[in-house]
């Protein structure tokens, strides 16, 4: 009986151990099992190789709608993702980018006006931000604010460790867990304004496009015609505050309104309309 038990024992470490090495070889070479992120894995993969293309457009997930990430367009790449992201990580983004794309003359900032207040938040910037960005050498170009903004939110632990970020991107569950707990924080939310994330990281492109002699502008994303989307006096004031007009330009005035039925969930558009009206639409942003 002793024997027996010994032999289970035995079976059990070393299937244990088995599960354990295949998991941390998973986790040490970025296997990504869940399919965390993938929109934004992509687009970081995207920006390490050299496109060609003169010009560059960033976004938010309405944008990648618009001009699908994966579309092919000898004159301009196309690197939106989802607005989880924020301004930082469109900034690490960019910095990649411009670093493998010499070439580049103009970059776009493409995004729905409402998306400039996001600011970290505690929903998606764990698994679409934090994850597929911060490794080693990202984590460094971050501004101190920033970083202890992150571990205040997420722990420095969870922030950094790269192992614990491998655990929790391959499995659901742990993640669920992790998040559960973190979304019982507090946090300041914007309304109609620049959050303190895109202020600082708008201004941290306008220096790293001024070094590669690039031409970087924001442009808005059309949005529904309901009554919650109107009013932008406040974000205008942060845009003059923070000296960012030369990065916005005339975006006020190019804020366009379409009925509120061609839209899922009054920002995204039906596949139907995007079908129908993709051009009438790209046109309406970069004519």
């Amino acid at each position: 009986m002793t024997l027996f038990i010994k032999k289970v024992a035995v079976a059990v470490l070393i299937f244990a151990l088995s599960i354990a090495s295949v998991f941390i070889i998973m986790t040490l070479t970025g296997a990504n099992i869940t399919k965390l992120a993938g929109e934004v894995f992509y687009v970081i993969n995207k920006a390490e190789k050299n496109s060609g293309c003169p010009v560059v457009y960033l976004g938010d997930s309405v944008c990648n709608q618009i001009w699908p990430q994966k579309e092919y367009n000898e004159k301009i790449c196309y690197l939106s993702s989802n607005m989880a992201i924020t301004t930082a990580g469109t900034y690490l983004l960019l910095k990649n980018y411009l670093e493998h794309n010499p070439q580049t003359k103009e970059a776009y900032y493409i995004i729905a006006p409402e998306n400039l207040a996001n600011d970290l938040n505690l929903n998606y910037t764990y698994t679409y931000f934090i994850i597929p960005f911060l490794d080693d050498n990202n984590i460094n170009l971050l501004t101190q604010e920033t970083k202890d903004m992150l571990d205040y939110k997420f722990g420095r632990f969870f922030v950094e460790n790269k192992f614990i970020k491998g655990i929790l991107r391959n499995n659901n569950l742990f993640m669920k867990i992790y998040l559960s707990h973190v979304q019982r924080k507090t946090e300041k939310k914007y309304t109609h304004r620049l959050s303190r994330t895109a202020i600082i990281y708008l201004e941290k492109i306008r220096e790293l496009c001024k070094k590669y002699d690039v031409k970087f502008l924001v442009r808005p994303i059309p949005t529904a015609d309901i009554e919650k989307n109107y009013g932008w006096e406040d974000l205008q004031q942060d845009i003059n505050n923070y000296n960012l007009n030369d990065l916005f330009g005339d975006f006020m005035q190019r804020i366009n309104y379409y009925p509120k039925d061609w839209y899922l969930d009054n920002m995204h558009f039906k596949p139907e309309i995007l079908k129908q009206h993709r051009d009438e639409i790209r046109a309406s942003i970069m004519p």
